[in-house]
């Protein structure tokens, strides 16, 4: 049994006394800082607290109900609506916010939102410390990534795929190993550095600066070496994050995409179809990476992640400009030995360690032939 099964049940049937309406004496600002701590210890990676529901944890890839809890009503969840905005007002307009968090000294990352006109909070725990590339067990190459003086990187996957933690470790890879001016602009602030070797100035979307792109304009003036903002939303960041990386700044971003096709597709729609050329033109001609980040269940306990990994060579640009991006692929296998990495063999590598299941491995695969052929490569044995 695991240690967290004693208080978790996968499912509470709607009759149970545990879907009790909560009482109205019950203190908010207690009761949230204690489910927040509830996240810390059962490393829950996030805590779900929607309408008549119990509050639901996220442990190890699976939603569980916390039980012989009562479900939550319009009261509680607007109680802490507002204890977690305090004075931000932005909400009343958007009706969804994006903010963090510190209670127990740890920090969370807070969405608030509304669903069928209740308030909606996911709560994600971000890690106490930022975490190395080696101790989350990335690919080696996002060492030397790091360290790149004019690069630009897109690390994508939707949301909930640690793109956030992965690309906090290659700026703390800086900040221990090289003396650097890094700008952060993120929406919110997620890790907050300590500056051992590295200056670090973190700007807060709405907070510091009024959008990505007025603080990307002004960045450069500010003479970085280094550039992170959260993700590319439209056209204007685009432009400035390609411009930061051809006037020689790193520069690090997170796009929503399942591949290194797809990534370079959405990218480039991202302009309206007069520019599309040129755009195509700008990331064939630049040192461009793109790294597809996915987590997947381990077999022991909690997630590993899985990355595809494109660098923009001679053979890349040749197949963006002609408009070939099906043989990406193709491309990357053809491109080992200098960095590039396609999915399943991320997948290959953690069966071979021993880390994921063949089963596992199956279902998260692009191609479930090129997986049993790369094991019986390795002269892995397959049941």
């Amino acid at each position: 049994m695991s240690k967290w099964e004693n208080i978790i049940m996968p499912e509470i049937p709607r009759s149970s006394q545990f879907h009790e309406v909560i009482s109205d004496n019950v203190d908010s600002r207690e009761y949230l800082s204690f489910l927040l701590h509830l996240m810390t210890e059962y490393e829950a990676s996030d805590i779900y607290l929607t309408y008549w529901e119990a509050p639901v944890l996220r442990i190890n890839q699976n939603v569980l109900r916390v039980s012989g809890a009562s479900v939550l009503d319009d009261k509680i969840l607007n109680d802490f609506k507002d204890i977690l905005l305090e004075w931000d007002t932005s909400f009343n307009s958007d009706k969804s916010i994006d903010l963090w968090y510190s209670i127990h000294g740890r920090r969370y990352r807070i969405n608030i939102s509304l669903q069928r006109w209740h308030v909606m909070i996911v709560a994600r725990l971000l890690a106490e410390k930022i975490p190395t590339i080696d101790e989350l067990w990335l690919p080696p190459i996002l060492k030397q990534l790091a360290h790149k003086s004019w690069w630009i990187i897109f690390l994508s996957w939707p949301t909930g795929s640690g793109k956030s933690t992965t690309l906090a470790a290659m700026i703390e890879e800086l900040n221990q190993t090289s003396y650097k001016h890094i700008i952060t602009i993120e929406d919110p602030i997620e890790y907050i550095f300590q500056p051992k070797m590295c200056v670090f100035e973190q700007k807060q979307l709405w907070r510091d600066v009024t959008s990505f792109a007025t603080a990307m304009k002004y960045a450069v003036r500010q003479r970085p070496d280094v550039i992170l903002f959260g993700e590319i939303r439209d056209a204007e960041s685009l432009r400035y994050a390609m411009s930061l990386a051809e006037t020689w700044h790193l520069v690090l971003t997170t796009i929503h995409s399942r591949s290194a096709e797809q990534a370079i597709n959405r990218i480039i729609s991202m302009v309206p179809m007069d520019e599309q050329a040129q755009m195509t033109n700008q990331l064939s001609e630049n040192m461009v990476w793109i790294i597809i980040q996915k987590l997947i269940k381990r077999k022991k306990w909690w997630v590993i992640a899985i990355h595809e990994i494109l660098l923009n060579s001679v053979s890349v640009a040749n197949t963006m400009r002609e408009n070939k991006l099906h043989q990406l692929n193709n491309v990357i296998f053809s491109n080992k030995r200098i960095g590039m990495q396609l999915m399943d063999d991320s997948l290959i590598k953690y069966i071979i360690s021993g880390d994921i299941s063949i089963e596992t491995a199956l279902e998260h695969a692009q191609d479930s032939l090129y997986i049993k052929r790369g094991l019986e490569s390795a002269w892995f044995k397959i049941d």
